[in-house]
């Protein structure tokens, strides 16, 4: 026996007993478990591409990072050999004779000068 249900001038036989009209229909036993698990499913692809998406984020950064570190090893290598070559005692000797005007020390025309400071430290001891 199917139950019959009048909804705007059209008659049409519903495929069980109960009645519709004015209660909420619930989940039957048997949908539940299939909901349940497809909820479990949906809920684990989803914690799958964020993971998925994250790892590639990080992968990007981390590659950045590398290049990032890569730049500054190069910038921190010229910057020694500029260094080095800036400290080198031949540009120092060069410099020394064009801008100060130094000439090559000689033995017999050199002296040593003691600050007054020096030399009150050195009494005291």
């Amino acid at each position: 026996m199917a139950s019959k249900v009048r909804a705007r001038r059209f008659q049409y036989e519903l495929p069980f007993e109960k009645k519709v009209r004015g209660r909420k229909r619930r989940v039957s036993a048997e949908v539940r478990p299939m909901l349940l698990a497809g909820g479990v499913l949906v809920f684990a692809l989803l914690f799958y591409v964020w993971q998925h998406i994250q790892v590639v984020r990080l992968g990007y950064q981390i590659e950045g990072l590398r290049e990032e570190r890569a730049t500054m090893i190069q910038e921190g290598k010229a910057l020694k050999v500029k260094l080095s070559r800036l400290r080198s005692l031949k540009r120092v000797e060069q410099l020394s004779r064009r801008k100060l005007g130094m000439s090559i020390l000689l033995l017999g025309r050199s002296f040593f000068c003691r600050n007054r400071q020096a030399r009150g430290r050195e009494d005291r001891r």
